[in-house]
């Protein structure tokens, strides 16, 4: 027979264990039985909480401080941990806290907010608890205490109050949400401006703090600190000399910039002035060899002030307050990084420019800067980068980091084109065309396409020069194509977005055949019909028209299928997309709208091939269904619409 040697003997051991603690009379003999359990901490192997609990009840100040302390101990281990986190361990605990702190009782306060800390630990009961016995009304009151009261030294209790809210706090929204109604905040303000202007500054309490402010954010996004306390987190930025200190603040402050209020006191304190030195400070040392972190570390808290600086610029307020009309130092520095070898650095840059550019008389002062020339180089030489990497399985530069250069790049590249005169400028110079032209067919990557589509879109609006070097290139109208087949939004919303606008452009040029042997174009311009914005729906319907009359359809060269337009219209499912078209758009549809695809229609239903295949996709059902939805029809558009539906509806009729 197999005997559990483990499971009766065990039981027995822990209530043997429990009997000597209950027959102890003599306290000399209880305290050393106590201070045996704290030093054997949470390896201690028997289960005495019916012991401790009564013990907490003793009329002996040091016997119940010996056992706050051994609780505290047994709570570091996680089985253990469960066992104490009861009401009547918890609530004892909270009864002497809520008694005056003095000298005489400190210590025994000060294991009090330990034990409690360490029940806390990763234990929603304990939390509960606290919560239903009004722990963060006590906790909070010793808190304030700690920081009016300068005779006392509690410098320590101030800490492992910190540490208890943090550990509460960590539970999520119920917690944390009862230390911002519970007046904790304010508390964690003072206690940043006392550190603040400290000569030595308490790192661990400090960090502490910062957490708890994280936490309480992480737990409710929408949360929204008093002015005073993103003020002092500011401040504390600005004293500390602490890597992992400032990285808490710009986590902090880069959450908190999600609110435009906190943009704007950013920019107006100069915290992105500061940030910006910081940034490079930290990178020179890093260069240097003098900082103690890993690569990875560093690479992170570069990245958190990176974003904290773009988050502000995204501001419009922030923005003009920071650009001072092109005067400013973090405008001055986005443009020094521009040539940093630091990638971070370059990425941030590029970024920062870019949003400078949303405003068009930022984009004067950026453009007579040279900036643009800058930009376009930079965006060449890492997107020559990522061709190499495509044959090589060691990179000296990480790929994302290539992918997001180039996207930061283009993005600056087609905020800058959005003027008018910005973008003649540059067609006239005639550098960018080329190149984004040349990198049409090969771009990998679906963001850095995107952006590359966007970038070119740009530059080619009222420039027919540049729409005309596009459509001249079959190879670069394949690659738009690709993407516009490549689903979903972004670069495949661009590609037929960009062929529809050089359509535009070059109504009658006999250049336009190119887009019909380049495979997928007329595709592009035909999923475009169904796209969600009426505006691109009328771009693709302006653009399959302008194509219908083009000068290549009267007379074809060739009787390959893929030549002819027509046959692509029907390859690429034209009927289908027209009913969907008017079905789903029967009331909203503009009336501009309604009339170009009336005109397409017309055109195009002179030829019978197509005719048929409206017959098959049931156009003329779809254009009866809006005739009688709409009111706002003129006799004219009627009589058209009423001209096809016949034409259709009597195809192939004997």
């Amino acid at each position: 027979m197999v005997v559990n040697m483990d499971g009766p003997s065990a039981k027995k051991s822990t209530s043997f264990e429990t009997l000597v603690i209950q027959t102890i009379e003599n306290v000399c003999d209880l305290k050393a039985k106590l201070n045996e359990i704290i030093c054997s901490g949470k390896n201690y192997e028997y289960d005495v909480s019916s012991c401790l609990k009564a013990l907490l009840k003793s009329s002996d100040h040091a016997i119940v401080q010996l056992t706050v302390q051994a609780i505290s101990e047994l709570a570091k281990c996680e089985l253990k941990r469960e066992t104490y986190s009861h009401k009547d361990v918890i609530e004892p605990i909270l009864s002497i806290l809520n008694k005056e702190l003095t000298v005489e009782n400190m210590e025994l306060h000060k294991q009090c907010v330990r034990a409690l800390g360490n029940l806390c630990f990763d234990c929603d009961n304990s939390r509960k608890i606290l919560l239903e016995y009004n722990g963060v009304a006590t906790l909070n009151n010793i808190l304030q205490i700690s920081v009016k009261d300068t005779k006392l030294s509690v410098a320590k209790i101030k800490l492992f109050v910190c540490k208890i809210l943090l550990n509460y706090a960590i539970g999520g929204f119920e917690f944390s949400d009862s230390l911002v109604k519970g007046g904790v905040i304010e508390n964690i303000r003072k206690i940043l401006s006392m550190e603040a202007q400290k000569e030595v500054m308490d790192n661990d309490l400090v960090s502490t703090a910062l957490l708890i402010l994280s936490v309480a954010n992480d737990n409710d996004p929408e949360l929204l600190y008093e002015e005073e306390v993103n003020l002092e987190v500011f401040h504390i930025l600005k004293e500390t000399s602490n890597v992992e200190v400032s990285e808490l603040c710009f986590e902090h402050l880069h959450t908190q910039a999600e609110h435009d209020s906190v943009k704007t006191l950013l920019a107006k304190e100069g915290a992105i002035k500061l940030v910006c030195l910081r940034l490079e400070q930290l990178v020179q040392k890093h260069e240097a060899g003098d900082m103690n972190m890993e690569k990875s570390e560093i690479d992170t808290v570069v990245k958190h002030a990176c974003d904290l600086i773009i988050m502000v610029l995204t501001g419009d307020d922030a923005m003009d307050i920071i650009f001072a009309e092109g005067c400013g130092a973090v405008y001055a520095s986005a443009v020094c990084w521009l040539r940093s070898a630091s990638r971070q650095l370059l990425a941030t840059a590029l970024l920062a420019v870019g949003n400078f550019a949303r405003r068009d008389d930022y984009c004067a002062r950026i453009m007579g800067d040279g900036i643009y020339d800058r930009l376009l180089n930079i965006f060449k030489q890492y997107y020559e980068y990522s061709l190499s990497q495509k044959d090589s399985d060691q990179n000296a530069i990480e790929k994302s980091m290539v992918t997001k250069i180039q996207h930061g790049a283009l993005s600056a590249l087609r905020n800058l084109t959005v003027s008018v005169a910005s973008k003649k400028f540059v067609a006239a110079q005639g550098r960018a065309a080329p190149i984004f032209i040349n990198a049409l067919p090969n771009v990998e990557d679906h963001h850095v396409a995107y952006k590359l589509l966007a970038a070119l879109r740009m530059l080619l609006d009222g420039q027919e020069a540049v729409a005309r070097q596009l459509a001249g290139d079959v190879a670069a109208l394949r690659g738009v194509a690709r993407w516009g087949g490549a689903g979903g939004a972004g670069a495949a919303a661009e590609a037929p977005r960009l062929i529809a606008w050089t359509v535009r452009l070059l109504p009658r040029d006999a250049v336009l055949k190119n887009l019909l042997q380049a495979e997928g174009c007329i595709s592009c311009l035909v999923n475009m019909l169904v796209a969600s914005h009426s505006v691109m729906q009328n771009e693709a319907i302006l653009a399959l028209t302008l194509l219908a009359v083009a000068p290549f359809n009267e007379q074809s060269d060739t009787d390959e299928t893929e030549m002819d337009f027509n046959a692509q219209l029907i390859k690429s499912e034209i009927g289908k997309h027209i009913s969907v078209l008017i079905e789903t758009n029967c009331a909203k549809m503009p009336i501009q709208v309604a009339e170009n695809l009336i005109a397409f229609l017309d055109i195009t239903s002179k030829d019978n091939t197509l005719v048929s295949d409206y017959k098959d996709s049931k156009v003329n059902e779809a254009l009866q269904k809006f005739v009688e939805a709409r009111k706002d029809l003129s006799d004219d558009l009627k009589a058209c619409i009423g001209k096809i539906i016949k034409i259709v509806s009597d195809n192939n009729k004997e």
